[in-house]
């Protein structure tokens, strides 16, 4: 149970740094990105991908 545990909270770190790095800073709730659940990380992580590279982050931010 602790390896899962562990596992889960390294996802969440790489989901969170690959956000960050991309400018987001909350997630589309408002909720900051440490208090997100690994289900709502992935979530946001998806819509940053999946976005159109031509927008800057205050285009879709808002």
């Amino acid at each position: 149970m602790a390896e899962l545990f562990k596992r889960i909270e390294q996802r969440k770190a790489k989901l969170i740094e690959e956000l960050l790095a991309n400018g987001v800073y909350k997630t589309s709730d408002e909720r900051h990105l440490y208090d997100a659940p690994l289900k709502v990380l992935e979530h946001e992580y998806k819509i940053v991908i999946n976005r159109p590279n031509t927008e800057s982050p205050s285009e879709w931010m808002t």
